[in-house]
């Protein structure tokens, strides 16, 4: 369930980071496991030896409406014939509070009625805040009309404050989710890891706690198992006459104590996804997390990742949601890509070919080696995408692949003839010689340009007159004094009432279009617009149409 189906990160003893109290405690308290058909059909045997080792479980009776949980009758009839507690929980999936209503009706009729408690496990939506508290009101309404019995809500916390922040009160008590830290909300369960070893399964599984000393409302064993306090009575003996003396005791002799299986060695797939990337299905995904089935339609596509969730199981550590089809899905049934247009530095994880086309079919025989890093921007090439190297030619943008850093490039269309200055924070020339102060906030003419990815520039510009060449970022080109014509804005500008640029009268948008005589003002140029004011005259802010 949860940050099995949760948010946030694990623990600190299992390779992730959560403060050593709680760890401790929760390696002494009895565990409180999660169990799905994730977890198989379960055996007579496994469910034995799990009674001595939990204080109840949770298991999973229904994925929404539509989808029955394969093996929670079979499981439910060993907990009951073994003696072992559990409670019932429903993913679910409504769209509506009506939706709501008959998913609750048939997640009660789906349930063992040995079940202590009921579960709503609320946690992906494609309903806004409001109409999500409406359905979630409108289910424990209808479970209440159903059973008498404790009725939970479930949900990681920051899920819960958004989508259920008031519908959640109405519940006997809140389970959250939370692997990073205590929650801070309310909650009398808490969900603190994914990666609890239950030697009875020989696997990891979801574990809670719900001591007086983790907890902030607190509920006795008793409470969860719904038992009723039983009346005590005291009863009067006569005095017992002096006994025997008992004969030695027998020593006891201690079974030996049987090593735990180690867990199976999984082989996880690459689980570092972050929102915002591109997830193509794989053709061998069959189920969305939680069961459901994934149409064959809908495999072998890009998606965009909204939301990434911490999560072991299967192949898996981690769980995406994908926007389109607003489902869960296995880090192991996508190929994560950088989303198209992403523009900066690569570095490369492994070493990669080069191709001369986006679809990757003619190799250059050049290389990227592991380890170095690309400058380029990511395309897209059917359903794939691909990184586009400044230097020329093609690489894979699998996120696996490769590492990316977002570069804001400084304006680089400059052209030779152009009047541009030095800025005053400029330090180095292209090759490192120190631009002394004398040379800068001075206008120069453009001699040449080369392309050139460097810092946060795509060309360098040469200056006869400095004998240098100059990135692009340090530069500020102005269209030359006296130009004039019609202009037009490159992404938007303000009109100024004095040369100086000061007192703003009107804000021009992108494309617009502006006639009027280039200026000079200083050391800077403006252009004198033909209906009145001004507008600065940079080429990284107005180009010339005419």
């Amino acid at each position: 369930m949860g940050l099995k189906k949760g948010w946030g990160l694990a623990l600190a003893t299992l390779g992730f980071g959560l403060t050593m109290g709680v760890t401790t405690q929760a390696q002494a308290a009895k565990p409180i496991p999660d169990i799905s058909e994730w977890q198989g059909r379960l055996t007579g045997t496994q469910v034995h030896s799990m009674k001595s080792q939990v204080n109840f479980v949770i298991n999973r009776v229904q994925y929404g409406y539509n989808y029955e949980d394969n093996h929670h009758r079979n499981n439910e009839s060993l907990y009951v014939k073994y003696g072992v507690p559990f409670g019932s929980y429903d993913f679910a999936t409504f769209k509506s509070a009506a939706g709501a209503r008959a998913e609750a009706q048939r997640f009660y009729q789906r349930s063992n009625k040995k079940t202590r408690f009921y579960i709503l496990d609320f946690e992906t939506t494609s309903m806004g805040s409001s109409a999500a508290n409406a359905a979630v009101k409108a289910w424990y309404q209808e479970m209440r009309k159903l059973t008498k019995k404790h009725l939970i809500f479930y949900s990681y916390q920051s899920f819960a404050t958004t989508y259920a922040n008031s519908s959640r009160q109405a519940f006997d008590a809140q389970w959250i989710a939370n692997y990073s830290q205590r929650p801070t909300v309310p909650f009398s369960l808490w969900q603190y890891t994914s990666t609890y070893y239950l030697s009875s399964l020989n696997q990891r599984v979801d574990n809670s706690l719900y001591d007086k000393a983790t907890v902030s409302q607190y509920h006795s064993l008793n409470w969860w198992l719904n038992k009723k306090k039983k009346k005590t009575t005291t009863k009067t003996t006569a005095v017992k006459a002096a006994t025997p003396a008992k004969a030695a005791a027998k020593p006891v002799v201690k079974p030996a104590v049987q090593a735990k299986p180690a867990p199976a060695k999984v082989k996880y797939s690459y689980s570092k996804y972050k929102v915002g990337q591109r997830a193509y299905l794989r053709p061998a995904a069959t189920h969305y997390y939680g069961g459901e089935a994934i149409p064959a339609d809908k495999r072998k596509q890009p998606y965009t990742i909204k939301a990434v969730k911490a999560v072991t199981t299967s192949r898996s550590k981690q769980i995406v949601y994908v926007a389109g089809l607003n489902k869960w899905v296995l880090a192991q049934d996508v190929t994560g890509f950088w989303r198209s247009k992403s523009t900066g530095k690569f570095r490369v994880k492994v070493t990669m070919n080069v191709y001369r086309d986006a679809k990757m079919t003619q190799k250059t025989g050049a290389k990227v080696l592991k380890g170095k890093k690309v400058t380029g921007h990511v395309v897209r090439a059917g359903n794939y995408y691909r990184i586009k190297m400044d230097k020329g030619g093609y690489i894979s943008a699998k996120a696996r692949n490769t590492s990316f850093k977002k570069v804001k490039y400084a304006f680089s269309s400059y052209k030779a003839g152009q009047n541009a200055y030095i800025a005053s924070k400029a330090k180095t020339y292209y090759g490192g010689a120190v631009i002394p102060a004398s040379a800068k906030l001075k206008p120069y003419k453009i001699t040449k340009t080369k392309t050139k990815v460097t810092s946060r520039s795509r060309k360098i510009v040469y200056v006869r007159h400095l004998k240098h060449w100059v990135r692009t970022q340090d530069m500020i080109g102005y269209w030359k004094k006296g130009s004039k014509g019609t202009f037009k804005v490159r992404s938007k500008a303000n009109v100024y009432k004095k040369s100086t640029l000061k007192h703003k009268v009107r804000h021009l948008t992108k494309n617009s279009r502006i006639s009027g005589k280039v200026i000079k003002k200083g050391h800077l140029y403006r252009v004198k617009l033909s209906s009145g004011g001004y507008v600065t005259a940079k080429v990284s802010v107005i180009s010339k149409v005419k």
